[in-house]
């Protein structure tokens, strides 16, 4: 049984206006490059199915009709199935291995079905989705990733001609694409970009101007004008978040996404309480709290625990004692006018806010990333401004 989403339990408000405005200004720094949507890990923890609505069937802020990027990007073929049917490509980046194991070959022919791009990084694994798609009577569209020094996925520089050659051989099989994945681009000035850029060209060569070339992420587009090449693949600057980590100025990036939940409980605790697991917060004076019912298993860290903030009625309440699976406290001591039912912001789409995606990740000591990937299925995704 389904139920529809209420302002009374925890939503994630996904702002389609800032997610349109943030594709036109890296569409802007992109210069004239072609986008790919990243949306993997459920859209950096937006709601996939949301967010690809939104580029695929709204219009953008400068007048540029839907849709408003070329292409999206998943990391597997389980999160291409879960999407709505698109009207742009969809490339999926995991490398494909193992092709005629009997879960993955299933999932290979329902891709390949599809005309979705498999990304190839090696000889046997191009040999074997040839051989399905030549059973299925299709031409699979593939891309291939070279490793120029990241050391993660990706055919080695030694071997990339190799298997270039290879793809092109097989009549079932349609080269639309060659990346590769930059280690240090929100780094200006590394020579490590430099050189793995170079490795790049040097592969590409033959191919430059037949073959969609693609390197860049959020921080190359903005810092490596070299790296745009024919398609640019934004990921965390599409859901406004600056790849450096830090709000910037003259990035007019706005985050999408704003988490909120309804204040549950309110209570007046004398001087002296002890408040959650193991007692870590004391009250010092007589003091108001307040239950927000989200916790760890939501996304929100234990870490925070007696560090983070939380916002209600435009004020901060800072959290309280251990966060638990299920449930938070707050300090309401400062805010008298706060009831049971009122909304409390517990990641702002402000970026100066102190409850910000940044801020909290700073707390926590990670990036802001991991701060939205991590926010949980509980969490109900609402699409705001324009409705659908």
């Amino acid at each position: 049984m389904s139920f529809s989403t209420a302002s009374t339990e925890p939503r994630l408000l996904i702002s389609r206006s800032a997610l349109l405005h943030n594709v036109a200004v890296l569409r802007k720094a992109a210069g004239g490059a072609k986008v790919c949507a990243m949306i993997k890990a459920n859209a950096y923890g937006h709601g996939a199915a949301l967010v690809a609505d939104a580029l695929t069937n709204f219009s953008g802020p400068t007048g540029q009709e839907a849709p408003v990027v070329d292409a999206i990007g998943v990391a597997t073929i389980d999160e291409a199935a879960e999407l709505p049917q698109l009207s742009v490509p969809t490339i999926v980046f995991q490398p494909v291995e193992n092709a005629f194991s009997p879960s993955q070959r299933s999932r290979i022919e329902y891709a390949v079905r599809h005309d979705w791009h498999l990304m190839l990084c090696s000889k046997s694994a191009a040999d074997d989705v040839a051989r399905i798609a030549g059973m299925l009577h299709r031409r699979a569209h593939v891309q291939v990733m070279i490793d120029t020094g990241m050391a993660r996925a990706g055919v080695g520089v030694e071997r990339a001609l190799e298997l270039l050659h290879q793809v092109e051989q097989w009549p079932s099989l349609r080269l639309m694409g060659v990346g590769t994945h930059l280690a240090a681009a929100d780094m200006p000035g590394d020579f490590l970009a430099e050189e793995q850029l170079a490795h790049f060209d040097r592969i590409t060569r033959h191919i430059a101007g037949k073959t969609m070339l693609h390197a860049a992420n959020s921080a190359a587009i903005f810092f490596l004008p070299q790296a745009r090449y024919d398609m640019v693949r934004p990921g965390i600057s599409l859901y406004g978040m600056d790849p450096t980590g830090s709000p910037a100025l003259d990035r007019p990036l706005r985050p999408v996404a704003r988490f909120v939940a309804p204040l549950v409980g309110i209570r007046d605790i004398p001087k002296g309480q002890g408040v959650g697991y193991s007692h870590t917060w004391t009250a010092p004076r007589d003091s108001r709290i307040g239950l927000v019912p989200i916790g760890y298993a939501d996304g929100y860290t234990r870490l925070l625990s007696n560090r983070a903030s939380m916002m209600v009625a435009d004020k901060r309440a800072r959290v309280i004692g251990r966060i638990s699976m299920d449930l938070t406290t707050i300090d309401l001591s400062d805010i008298p006018q706060a009831s049971i039912g009122d909304e409390v912001t517990i990641i702002d789409n402000d970026p100066l806010s102190p409850a910000s995606a940044y801020e909290l990740a700073r707390l926590a000591e990670t990036i802001p990333y991991e701060t939205l990937c991590r926010i949980g299925p509980r969490v109900k995704r609402v699409g705001v401004d324009p409705e659908g």
